[in-house]
């Protein structure tokens, strides 16, 4: 029995140490990597643009720019999964390479781990695979939670692409228990595409220390467009600020569409004076969940705004997977990243704002489809009505806020 005791005594006090050296790492690494990270420059543009929606249609038109090149094509994406739909990419990928077009594809190490199977095979047909946001020692943990979620893709460096859009099956629907995936992407034909292609060059180099940021071949003369486009690229710092300035300028109404709601307090005070002035705010969010922790978290953010007048939407035809938010109908936000801490605060990001008002139209009209045709609201006293676990797992979840 004593035996006994005393080895329990001694797991609890490994787990204890354990535990202990896990939150020194991550605080050490956050007071001695955070004030390292770059402060981004935001970069303007004229463009030309076409706005998906619809995975099929997205990646067939990716594929058909991919056809086409006829110099280098360039593709970072968080997830890359070598199903059915992934395996397409890759047998054209080697295709291009084996054409002489240069191809690059970098992805993030975690989300898309399983794809150093295909490094080998990768490499002999010609084309160069990266891993980005490698966890290294020390500070491991910290490193850990750093993820490249951008994704974005450059061909020829004339046309370019960004936004929600990964690449395996789940993002054309083909995930039964998800049903239909509700996604936005942007492509882009103009000035834009040079900053795509330096925020890729510039992940390329700190992946793999291949230094191509000042190669001119890189970066054609482009076409200018009708419609003016800022590209922000942030690695866990200066989203938040930009977020909340440009909330901040609501006049009439906010709508924000995002797969996660876990905003900040920076946020959460712009939400609310919004609301206290009479703003109109409406949120959109997934009734279905590919989290465990996010949407119990979310209700802690959700109940005050909605008990002020904000209007909730929960999308059930499928996965509503968008990063997006419109502000008087005037200007618009999408990228990849979520309304959430992780995308403020944690990961590589790239975040699109324009006032092109084909583009506002088209974000707006699919939203309202989304919002009266699929999804149904939620009132305060739904809220306030969920069981009793439903709300512990919320005071559960919200601890753990700063990471989800």
């Amino acid at each position: 029995m004593n035996l006994f005791i005393t080895l329990i005594t001694i797991l609890i006090l490994l787990i204890i140490l354990l535990a202990a050296a896990l939150v020194l790492d991550l605080y050490m690494g956050w007071k001695v990597m955070r004030p390292r990270i770059r402060h981004s420059v935001p970069k303007t543009g004229s463009n030309h643009f076409h706005y998906f929606t619809n995975g099929h249609q997205l990646f067939q038109d990716m594929r058909q720019s991919i056809e086409r090149a006829q110099s280098s094509i360039h593709l970072s994406f968080f997830i890359f999964h070598a199903d059915e739909v992934g395996n397409e990419w890759l047998e054209l990928l080697k295709k291009k390479a084996h054409e002489g077009v240069e191809v690059r594809l970098l992805v993030d190490t975690l989300a898309s781990f399983a794809l150093r199977k295909k490094r080998s095979e990768l490499k002999a047909a010609g084309v160069s695979l990266a891993f980005s946001a490698k966890p290294t020692f020390p500070y491991t943990v910290y490193f850990l939670n750093q993820r490249n979620h951008r994704k974005m893709t450059i061909i020829d460096g004339t046309i370019g692409y960004f936004g929600g859009f990964n690449v395996s099956r789940d993002y054309i629907g083909r995930k039964p228990e998800m049903g239909p995936w509700h996604d936005n992407h942007l492509k882009v034909i103009g000035e834009s595409v040079a900053d795509l292609q330096h925020f890729f060059l510039e992940d390329w180099k700190k992946a793999t220390h291949e230094d191509l940021v000042h190669e001119p071949v890189y970066f054609p003369k482009s076409e200018t467009g009708p419609g003016e486009l800022t590209l922000l690229a942030t690695d866990g710092k200066q989203l938040d600020e930009r977020f909340a300035e440009e909330l901040a300028r609501a006049q009439s109404s906010i709508i924000i569409g995002s797969p996660y709601f876990v905003p900040s307090s920076r946020l959460m005070q712009v939400l609310q004076d919004r609301l206290n002035h009479g703003i109109k705010l409406t949120i959109l969010l997934p009734l279905k969940k590919d989290h465990g922790l996010v949407q119990p978290a979310s209700y802690h953010y959700l109940e005050p705004l909605v008990k002020k007048g904000a209007k909730l939407f929960h999308f059930y035809q499928g996965f509503y997977h968008s990063k997006l938010f419109i502000i008087d109908r005037k200007r618009c936000y999408l990228g990849t990243a979520n309304f959430d801490q992780r995308s403020l605060f944690w990961n590589g990001e790239l975040s699109g704002f324009t006032e092109d008002q084909t583009v506002i139209r088209q974000v707006f009209d699919q939203l309202a489809k989304e919002i009266h045709l699929k999804s149904i609201p939620i009132s305060y006293d739904q809220i306030k009505k969920r069981s009793p676990i439903e709300k512990i797992k919320t005071i559960c979840s919200v601890w753990l806020s700063y990471f989800l």
